[in-house]
Protein backbone atom coordinates (compact mmCIF):
# COMPACT_ATOMS: atom_id res chain seq x y z
CA UNK A 1 0.00 0.00 0.00
CA UNK A 2 0.97 3.40 -0.75
CA UNK A 3 1.42 6.39 1.94
CA UNK A 4 -1.71 7.94 0.00
CA UNK A 5 -3.24 4.57 0.62
CA UNK A 6 -3.19 4.18 3.95
CA UNK A 7 -3.64 7.95 5.71
CA UNK A 8 -7.19 7.45 3.27
CA UNK A 9 -7.59 4.20 5.01
CA UNK A 10 -7.03 5.57 8.44
CA UNK A 11 -9.10 8.48 7.68
CA UNK A 12 -11.88 6.56 6.67
CA UNK A 13 -11.86 4.13 9.53
CA UNK A 14 -11.55 7.50 12.11
CA UNK A 15 -14.51 9.14 10.05
CA UNK A 16 -16.27 5.80 10.71
CA UNK A 17 -15.61 5.74 14.41
CA UNK A 18 -16.82 9.27 15.01
CA UNK A 19 -19.89 8.68 13.25
CA UNK A 20 -20.68 5.24 15.26
CA UNK A 21 -20.18 7.04 18.34
CA UNK A 22 -22.64 9.58 16.98
CA UNK A 23 -24.98 7.63 15.28
CA UNK A 24 -25.35 4.22 18.04
CA UNK A 25 -26.37 6.34 21.00
CA UNK A 26 -29.13 8.47 19.03
CA UNK A 27 -30.58 4.72 18.15
CA UNK A 28 -29.93 2.98 20.97
CA UNK A 29 -33.18 3.16 23.30
CA UNK A 30 -33.24 5.55 26.47
CA UNK A 31 -32.82 4.10 30.14
CA UNK A 32 -34.39 5.12 32.70
CA UNK A 33 -31.29 6.94 34.58
CA UNK A 34 -30.67 8.68 30.67
CA UNK A 35 -34.32 10.22 31.27
CA UNK A 36 -33.64 11.16 34.57
CA UNK A 37 -30.19 13.18 33.93
CA UNK A 38 -32.17 14.70 30.76
CA UNK A 39 -35.05 15.80 33.10
CA UNK A 40 -32.46 17.14 36.21
CA UNK A 41 -30.28 18.76 33.42
CA UNK A 42 -33.44 21.13 32.00
CA UNK A 43 -34.70 21.28 35.25
CA UNK A 44 -31.35 23.16 36.10
CA UNK A 45 -31.30 25.32 33.01
CA UNK A 46 -34.60 26.23 33.43
CA UNK A 47 -34.22 27.04 37.04
CA UNK A 48 -31.34 29.60 36.21
CA UNK A 49 -33.24 31.28 33.53
CA UNK A 50 -35.97 31.72 35.84
CA UNK A 51 -33.89 33.04 38.75
CA UNK A 52 -32.01 35.80 36.06
CA UNK A 53 -35.20 36.97 34.91
CA UNK A 54 -36.50 37.64 38.05
CA UNK A 55 -33.43 39.56 38.73
CA UNK A 56 -33.49 41.46 35.59
CA UNK A 57 -37.39 42.14 36.38
CA UNK A 58 -36.51 43.52 39.88
CA UNK A 59 -33.99 45.48 38.74
CA UNK A 60 -36.03 47.13 36.33
CA UNK A 61 -38.72 47.57 38.66
CA UNK A 62 -35.96 49.66 40.39
CA UNK A 63 -34.51 51.79 37.12
CA UNK A 64 -31.28 49.90 37.45
CA UNK A 65 -31.44 47.67 33.87
CA UNK A 66 -31.12 49.64 30.34
CA UNK A 67 -34.12 47.99 28.03
CA UNK A 68 -31.64 46.79 25.66
CA UNK A 69 -29.99 44.13 27.97
CA UNK A 70 -33.51 43.60 29.44
CA UNK A 71 -34.32 42.53 26.22
CA UNK A 72 -31.39 40.60 25.29
CA UNK A 73 -31.82 38.94 29.17
CA UNK A 74 -34.94 37.69 28.28
CA UNK A 75 -34.25 36.85 24.67
CA UNK A 76 -31.16 34.57 26.22
CA UNK A 77 -33.56 33.01 28.80
CA UNK A 78 -36.41 32.29 26.21
CA UNK A 79 -34.28 30.62 23.60
CA UNK A 80 -32.25 28.51 26.18
CA UNK A 81 -35.35 27.16 27.87
CA UNK A 82 -36.53 26.27 24.36
CA UNK A 83 -33.65 24.49 23.40
CA UNK A 84 -33.52 22.56 27.03
CA UNK A 85 -37.04 21.56 26.60
CA UNK A 86 -36.82 20.44 23.31
CA UNK A 87 -34.14 18.63 24.29
CA UNK A 88 -36.46 17.30 27.25
CA UNK A 89 -39.24 16.72 25.10
CA UNK A 90 -36.92 14.54 22.31
CA UNK A 91 -36.26 12.03 24.52
CA UNK A 92 -37.93 8.88 24.86
CA UNK A 93 -40.02 7.87 27.76
CA UNK A 94 -38.81 4.66 28.71
CA UNK A 95 -40.75 3.42 31.57
CA UNK A 96 -43.55 3.95 34.36
CA UNK A 97 -41.15 5.54 36.66
CA UNK A 98 -39.94 7.99 33.75
CA UNK A 99 -43.15 9.11 32.97
CA UNK A 100 -44.41 9.74 36.54
CA UNK A 101 -41.16 12.15 36.54
CA UNK A 102 -42.35 13.56 32.71
CA UNK A 103 -45.69 14.12 34.14
CA UNK A 104 -44.11 16.83 37.24
CA UNK A 105 -41.58 18.32 35.06
CA UNK A 106 -43.45 19.07 31.88
CA UNK A 107 -45.62 21.09 33.33
CA UNK A 108 -43.05 23.15 35.37
CA UNK A 109 -41.09 23.40 32.01
CA UNK A 110 -44.66 25.37 30.26
CA UNK A 111 -45.00 27.70 33.54
CA UNK A 112 -41.46 29.07 33.16
CA UNK A 113 -41.71 29.50 29.44
CA UNK A 114 -45.35 31.24 29.78
CA UNK A 115 -43.61 33.69 32.44
CA UNK A 116 -40.57 34.49 31.17
CA UNK A 117 -42.60 35.51 27.85
CA UNK A 118 -45.29 37.66 29.97
CA UNK A 119 -42.00 39.66 30.93
CA UNK A 120 -42.05 41.96 27.89
CA UNK A 121 -45.89 42.48 27.60
CA UNK A 122 -45.38 43.30 32.01
CA UNK A 123 -42.63 45.54 31.46
CA UNK A 124 -44.75 47.53 29.01
CA UNK A 125 -48.08 47.53 30.91
CA UNK A 126 -46.27 48.94 34.22
CA UNK A 127 -44.37 48.37 37.72
CA UNK A 128 -47.68 46.63 38.78
CA UNK A 129 -47.72 44.03 36.33
CA UNK A 130 -43.48 43.73 36.62
CA UNK A 131 -44.21 42.93 40.19
CA UNK A 132 -46.46 40.60 39.43
CA UNK A 133 -44.61 39.07 36.85
CA UNK A 134 -41.45 38.50 39.62
CA UNK A 135 -43.13 37.15 42.36
CA UNK A 136 -44.68 34.53 39.89
CA UNK A 137 -41.18 33.49 38.94
CA UNK A 138 -40.04 33.35 42.33
CA UNK A 139 -43.06 31.01 42.97
CA UNK A 140 -41.88 29.06 39.81
CA UNK A 141 -38.27 29.16 40.73
CA UNK A 142 -38.80 27.63 44.44
CA UNK A 143 -41.15 24.96 42.45
CA UNK A 144 -38.29 23.72 40.52
CA UNK A 145 -35.18 23.83 42.92
CA UNK A 146 -37.97 21.49 45.14
CA UNK A 147 -38.05 19.12 41.79
CA UNK A 148 -34.52 19.01 41.24
CA UNK A 149 -34.42 18.33 45.74
CA UNK A 150 -36.65 15.41 45.22
CA UNK A 151 -35.39 13.84 42.27
CA UNK A 152 -31.10 14.24 42.95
Amino acid sequence: MTRRAVKIAVGSGVAALALAAVVVPSVLPTSSDDYRNTALTTVEQSLSQVRTTELVVTADIDGKVLAPYRSAVLWQARDALATAADDFTAKEIPDSASVSLHDECAPLLTEAGAEIAAVTAAADTGQDAERAVAAKLHKTGELLAGFLERHR
